[in-house]
């Protein structure tokens, strides 16, 4: 089968095209023929050499939908002949393998695109709000980079949980980020967030690269609010705060998570911006890889 990766850090024309066998499903996994890719910050960060060590070819990809066309022996819930999306590795490949615990069915009337434009960030955005920030009804949540792929995705998750949330984006996003369900909505490059919501938010959910820009939530949190951040180190500060680091966990599954946001696509209740779609082949991996080194709107897809 046709796979797209490198064998060395670089910029996006490291990529090759390479011939390599068609993986085997576990017992608890299917093999599925790939229709689209989702593309993300961190296959960018992995790829220009801010990852971990790096196998000869690597083939990198986390985010797929595809048609299941062969179930592992203790695989009872899905089947072949299904459409489903995946979180899984090695995912620029013609047919990947998905773990059954991270693998739901696509219900009809949901294209491949939109699906794959959500697995990363919907269970980054999902497990955010609904495990590590815990957000309630009648809260009022604070969503950093609210236009982005997770701050879009919390932003829907967070109002059909009931809360009241405000979005900071910069100010071209505003009515696109009023649309999907803030109710208040803060350029940044207009005013300061910080200064314009001190002490409002009973939570601030903050899931930029890095978790950059901790002292700023710390001022737009209420006291005994919470801050959920990608950062990895708690602020230093002398104000009553519950900070929570967001980090991939099995605490909750990635099956139960993507079945939540694919659930709340079909019932019309989210959403994603999808910008590029490119072909399946090393031009589109390469083009696709290129947008991420950019500021870009939309979610980049590559379609087979």
């Amino acid at each position: 089968m046709k796979a797209y990766g490198y064998e060395q850090h670089g910029d996006p024309d490291v990529f090759q095209e390479y011939e390599v066998p068609e993986p085997k499903p576990s017992a608890n996994q299917v093999l599925i023929r790939t229709i689209a890719v989702g593309l993300n910050n961190r296959e960018r960060a992995e790829r220009a050499g801010m990852g971990g060590g790096l196998s000869s070819p690597y083939i990198p990809g986390r985010d797929v939908v595809g048609e299941i066309v062969q179930v592992g022996d203790r695989v009872s819930e899905l089947g072949v002949g299904e459409m489903v999306m995946t979180h899984t590795e090695n995912g620029y490949a013609e047919f990947v393998v998905g773990d059954l615990d991270a693998t739901v069915v696509v219900p009809d009337g949901i294209t491949p695109t939109r699906a794959a434009g959500i697995i990363t960030p919907g269970l980054t955005a999902y497990k955010a709000v609904k495990y590590f920030a815990n957000v309630q009804p009648g809260q009022t949540v604070i969503v950093k980079g609210a236009s982005g792929g997770v701050g879009s995705l919390a932003v829907q998750i967070a109002t059909d949980l009931g809360a009241n949330v405000i979005g900071i984006a910069s100010s071209h996003n505003e009515e696109y980020v009023k649309s999907i369900g803030a109710t208040q909505f803060v350029a940044y490059d207009q005013e300061d967030p910080a200064t314009v919501l001190a002490d409002t938010g009973d939570v601030v959910l903050n899931t930029a690269m890095n978790g950059a820009g901790t002292d700023d939530d710390v001022k737009m949190v209420k006291p005994n609010g919470v801050i959920a951040s990608v950062a990895h180190n708690s602020p230093m500060t002398d104000k009553p705060l519950k900070f929570v680091h967001i980090f991939p966990t099995n605490a909750m599954t990635d099956r139960e998570a993507l079945q939540a946001v694919i659930d709340l696509m079909r019932d019309g209740k989210l959403d994603i911006n999808i910008g590029y779609k490119l072909p399946f082949n090393r031009d589109g991996f390469v083009k696709g890889h290129q947008l991420l080194e950019e500021k870009h709107d939309g979610r980049v897809i590559i379609i087979k």
